[in-house]
């Protein structure tokens, strides 16, 4: 008899809730999982301490400009969701954001091209990394922080020789409506990173592609075994992560109203760290986008929180930094008292 590969594979071990998506399950009761839940908390309690502790914090405003920063924050982490669910990484996103930035102004300014037209040839940026990224992986099976790590360095230096390390200023209203304006009284970036997080949730839950994902970072061998184009999965995930890279730095380049090649310096520590607070294990096979959305605003509220508690500069990374830490060790210390044996 010949064998046939399966387009279906089983269920891989050590694969989160989010890729094996029960119907049976209400939706709710899936998402408010062991890890998110125990976010939730977190990121509850913190909002009750800085609404004690200063007067600054809770207020409309200030709200608003935590959504917007939030909300670009959880753009990028999603595609970084992606990447680290098959078990790789991405360090170039950061200076992707940076030479979309220059080239947004590019398209936008110099070329003076319609909105229309200027705005994908923008977001083509950060499609065209990502798929560089994903090639060269593939190809050279060089591991992903190499290749990522040199990515980090093209992007940027690319943004900082084209531009001479200037500036650009100029964008008409209408473009800068899009980081800055507000339908039904909520940010436009959060509408966007809404519908980006909703998007991926149910390309990774509710498809063939999100289960070969979870494989992909899971066992990658057996992935191959079972007929999943692996090759396929990579570039994917790659491309997804630059594309919304690229979307974080049109939205953020808007917001700011200038093109500028310093941007994005520190995200993608930012967006893993989003990822990884989440629940995803940088081994790969495990991450949910609800995780990492929940991440995203932990860190959005606690850097503006020390900036209302007016902590000094000099702090404010190595807090940030032990925050993360103690969120990931309560996250893994839930998630095994969480696991539940099936032998």
């Amino acid at each position: 008899m010949v064998e046939t590969k399966s387009a279906n594979p089983p269920d891989p071990p050590g694969r989160t809730e989010a890729a094996a998506t029960p119907s049976a399950v209400p939706f709710w009761q899936r998402a408010l999982r062991a890890r998110e839940s125990g976010l939730v908390l977190v990121l509850i309690a913190l909002l009750v301490l800085l609404a004690v502790r200063t007067d600054s914090f809770v207020t409309l405003d200030n709200l608003v400009v935590v959504a917007r920063q939030a909300a670009l924050v959880v753009i990028i982490a999603v595609g970084v969701t992606f990447v680290i669910a098959t078990g790789g990484i991405d360090l170039s996103v950061g200076s992707v954001v940076a030479l979309t930035s220059v080239a947004t102004g590019y398209w936008v300014i110099v070329a003076d091209l319609p909105y229309i037209v200027a705005i994908p040839f923008a977001l083509l940026t950060g499609l065209a990394c990502g798929v560089l990224n994903g090639v060269l992986i593939v190809v050279t099976r060089v591991p992903p922080f190499i290749i990522t790590l040199g990515m980090l360095g093209i992007a940027r230096g690319l943004a900082l020789g084209l531009t001479s390390g200037s500036t650009q200023t100029g964008f008409a209203p209408p473009f800068l409506a899009l980081g800055q304006g507000s339908w039904l009284g909520i940010p436009i970036p959060v509408w966007i990173a809404a519908v980006v997080a909703v998007a991926a949730h149910l390309v990774l839950s509710r498809t063939t592609l999100g289960r070969h994902v979870y494989f992909t970072g899971s066992n990658e061998p057996a992935a191959v075994l079972s007929g999943i184009r692996v090759e396929r999965v990579k570039l994917f995930v790659y491309a997804t992560a630059g594309s919304l890279a690229a979307l974080s730095s049109l939205l953020e380049t808007a917001r700011l109203s200038v093109a500028q090649p310093s941007a994005g310096v520190g995200y993608e520590l930012t967006a893993i760290g989003a990822v990884v607070i989440g629940g995803a294990s940088l081994f790969g096979g495990r991450g949910t986008i609800l995780g990492t959305v929940l991440g995203a605003v932990l860190l959005s509220v606690i850097t503006n929180g020390l900036i209302a508690l007016q902590v000094s500069a000099y702090w404010q990374q190595a807090i940030q930094g032990a925050v993360i830490i103690l969120a990931v060790m309560l996250n893994e210390y839930r998630s095994r008292r969480s696991v539940v044996p099936t032998g």
